[in-house]
């Protein structure tokens, strides 16, 4: 199995779960140091980045900090950054403030933050063997036979208890709050962008409640998982054979 996403409900120990099974299958672990990568390959500071990370399009139309520039003293590298037209440098001038500086502009918007991102996990998936969580994968990765879609879900309860310990809220209501608003922005993330449903059960391979499993059990089913789905995909099918 070449990849497993992993989608989470916050307060869900999603990505300690996943963190585990890379360890127990000796995968890679890709969180949100997959924004490093994207903002490396956009030449992009990391906080630019960030804020498009999961949210909702109301970023989409802010101008974001650092404006971004073609580079005409810079060569074209041979991969045009998976399709840009043009490589990219932040403009000394506009860092610098000068608001009238004359120069065709590109900013970096939602769709070239998706775009990006897209090929990133692309890339990602050919490298084999690595966990990916959050950031679409279930649905950039979708039609892909060799990944395996997973999501964790619990109780709210549990989650609020989850989200008490981990983030420290003052109180349990303003736990719950949370929880909600990532509920809604995650969704409207992945229904924006994708058009799906993230709550949708058929997009995964696996559903693991950890509120009932915990840790370690949560685990053991996503490498189950991974060795049974591997083991399908390996068998031909009846009537398969050439004559």
């Amino acid at each position: 199995m070449a990849v497993i996403t992993v989608s989470r409900q916050l307060g869900s120990i999603g990505d300690l779960v996943a963190r585990r099974a890379s360890e127990v299958l000796s995968y890679d672990f890709v969180d949100k140091n997959i924004i490093t990568e994207v903002a490396r390959e956009a030449n992009v500071p990391e906080s630019e980045v960030e804020k498009f990370d999961e949210q909702a399009q109301s970023a989409v139309k802010r101008f974001i900090h650092s404006l971004i520039v073609p580079s005409r003293s810079v060569p074209t590298p041979p991969a045009m950054l998976w399709g840009l037209e043009f490589p990219y440098e932040v403009s000394a001038a506009l860092l610098a403030g000068d608001p009238t500086v004359n120069e065709e502009k590109h900013l970096l918007d939602q769709r070239d933050y998706l775009r990006f991102l897209q090929a990133t996990v692309h890339r990602l998936r050919k490298r084999d063997r690595v966990i990916i969580v959050g950031r679409g994968g279930q649905a950039i990765l979708r039609d892909d036979p060799n990944t395996l879609h997973v999501r964790t879900v619990a109780p709210l309860e549990k989650r609020i208890q989850v989200v008490m310990e981990r983030q420290k809220p003052s109180t349990r209501k303003e736990a719950r709050e949370l929880i909600q608003k990532s509920d809604r922005r995650r969704g409207a993330y992945l229904r924006d962008n994708y058009h799906i449903n993230w709550d949708d059960p058929a997009l995964y391979h696996v559903v693991v409640n950890t509120g009932r499993t915990g840790l370690e059990s949560a685990a053991r089913i996503i490498r189950h998982a991974v060795d049974t789905l591997k083991s399908t995909t390996d068998t031909p099918a009846p009537g398969g054979a050439e004559h």
